[in-house]
Order: structure tokens, then sequence, then C-alpha cells
């Protein structure tokens, strides 16, 4: 069956215009010239009407960039994959997942991307199809739509919470940056950079308290733990850690209690994401719970709407998440 764009450039109309208006949008005014000519087209190119009453299906292309270690070992990215298929279905989305762009055929309607790029890569992107959106981050807000945890508001609020709780000086543990083509300017990962900014802003940045590098792995988090305990004595520790991903947190919770530090009496912890193991490592982990559910569904509907309205303008949707409190870190208490 031919897709919208075959038919839009056969008709000499724009695939926004095909897509609404062989999809019935009731909102749609069209010239009956135009509709004709549309439809002809569309009946000549033995184009049938899917048997939905949600209207036509669009081909997705989605790659994820994502070393491959962290996707198997953080569940975070496994449930925004499983989300954007589930909601895909939905839509009227049919998701192809490509190893790389190079396998992306030229006739899709729209793009998902998923992780970091090289500039080459983003170029390429960007010539497939107008309708791109990138899920979880943002390379370039100019050119690709975007759906995204609110990582600012993130970091500023566990600072915010911290200091409340008089758990300062306050540290961070992060994971470094990683692409699918190592031929990559390394750029600063945002949690890193808004803990920096924020830190500086309040006069309380201290560079001895960063630690950061390798991935947002179990192992990652264990060889930066091991590095906090190498170098700071017990009593120079941080009262506090702000730590990137929950897998990071899991590995240095192993480095501290294999050097007997603990949990939250000599520092806390606040982590990021609230995978299921959170709850179970101990002591269990205070952290963001980011609704990857709600990440794909944004980004689904999103996508459909830029591809049916063949919208030029691009959009960041943030989406925020709620700190959940166990016994890595505790509430503060207010008056």
């Amino acid at each position: 069956m031919p897709t919208i764009r075959e038919i839009a450039a056969k008709a000499g109309y724009s695939p926004a215009t095909v897509s609404r208006l062989l999809n019935n949008d009731p909102t749609f005014s069209i010239s009956d010239h135009a509709r004709q000519k549309i439809l002809q087209t569309a009946q000549n190119l033995n184009y049938q009407q899917p048997n939905t009453t949600h209207g036509l299906t669009y081909q997705v292309a989605v790659i994820f960039a994502v070393q491959p270690k962290q996707e198997l070992e953080d569940i975070y990215f496994s449930n925004l994959r499983q989300g954007l298929v589930e909601h895909g279905k939905q839509a009227n989305l049919d998701l192809t997942f490509y190893p790389d762009i190079d396998h992306i055929p030229a006739d899709i309607d729209g793009v998902m991307a998923v992780g970091e790029f090289d500039t080459p890569t983003l170029k390429h992107l960007r010539q497939l199809t107008p309708h791109r959106i990138f899920v979880d981050s943002n390379p370039d807000p100019r050119h690709f739509n975007s759906v995204q945890p609110n990582l600012q508001a993130i970091t500023e609020y566990a600072i915010d919470q911290l200091i409340a709780a008089g758990k300062t000086p306050i540290g961070l543990i992060n994971g470094g940056y990683w692409s699918k083509d190592q031929q990559v300017t390394h750029h600063q990962d945002p949690r890193q950079k808004y803990f920096e900014s924020r830190l500086r802003e309040l006069q309380l940045f201290d560079e001895r308290f960063m630690f950061v590098g390798g991935s947002f792995s179990v192992a990652s988090g264990y060889q930066l733990g091991q590095q906090v305990v190498q170098s700071l004595y017990r009593q120079a520790l941080p009262k506090g850690f702000l730590i990137g991903s929950d897998p990071l947190a899991v590995g240095v919770l192993q480095a501290f209690n294999e050097n007997k530090i603990t949990v939250p009496a000599d520092t806390s912890i606040i982590s990021i994401n609230d995978i299921d193991i959170a709850r179970y490592v101990s002591p269990p982990l205070t952290t963001f719970h980011i609704d990857t559910d709600d990440i794909a569904a944004q980004a689904i509907a999103t996508l459909k709407d830029t591809i049916i309205f063949d919208r030029p303008q691009k959009r960041m949707v943030l989406v925020d998440a709620k700190l959940v409190y166990r016994k890595s870190f505790l509430k503060p208490r207010t008056d």
C-alpha cells in the first residue's frame, strides 16, 4: 500500500494535507478540487482505507543509542522501550527499532531517538524526515522535538532537600557520557551541569566532592564509590550525595558497605529513577520517581501530532518527578 508521502508527492499536496483528509479529520477544511485530486491519486495508487476507527497507521523508525549493558541493567530504559511500543500501537504508530541510522528507510513518516548521537548522525536524522523527536533528552532543541524528565527541577529540588535537612556539604556521584560512535566530543551530563550551577549559586560548590565517570551502571557506581572512600577520610565525607541513577546508587552502597560507611548515619543518598530494586537494597533508596510510561505516552502523542499537522515549531516537554522518601535520606522536618 502506498505511503502518505507517496500520495502527497503524486497529488502535489503536503503530507499533512493528505494525512488529515484520509484520516477524516473533522476540523480540516479543503477545497473540492483538492479533495477530489487527492482521493483520485490515492485510488490510482491502490490505497485502501485501514479497517479501523482510529485512522491511518504511520511508519516510525526508532533508534536507541544507549549503552547495551546499560539498557539491560537499567530497567528505566527497558520500561521506556516497552511504553513506546504499547502507546505506539494505541496511536496507530507502527514502531520499528533499528540498530543504527544507516538501516532506516527513506519513506518513514517519523523518527524517534533515544540516547546520544554525533553531529553527522543528528544531521542525517534531520534529513530523514521533518517529523522527529528525542525521548529522555534533546541534543539539539532547535531541530528536534523532545519529551524528557525535568532534570534541572529534579537536581535543584534534591539539593534544596539536602540543605533543609542540614546535609551539607553535598557531593555528586554521576555517570559519564557514552555514544554509539566514540568519535564524539564528550558532553557534560545535565545532572552534573545543574548540580554545579546550583551549588555555585549558593556558594556551596566543592569540586572535591564531584565523582563522575563510566556509565550509569551498578559496576560504575561501585568503582565511583571506591573512589569516594579512597580520596576522602570518613570524617571528610559530604553529609549528603545526589547520585545520578538507581543502578549507580546500588553500586555505591556496595562500596560503602564494604568500607563500613553507614547510610544515612555517615552520609545520606538521594537517587534518580525509582526502579524496582530501589525498594529492596539496604537501606532502601530515597529516589525520584520518573514515570517512563507517561514520558512514552507524551512522546508518542507529540510525534503523531507533528506528523498529522506537519507542525514546524519544535516543542520540548519536561516531565516532572516525585521524590519518594525511603531510608537512605529521611524527609526533613518542617515546623
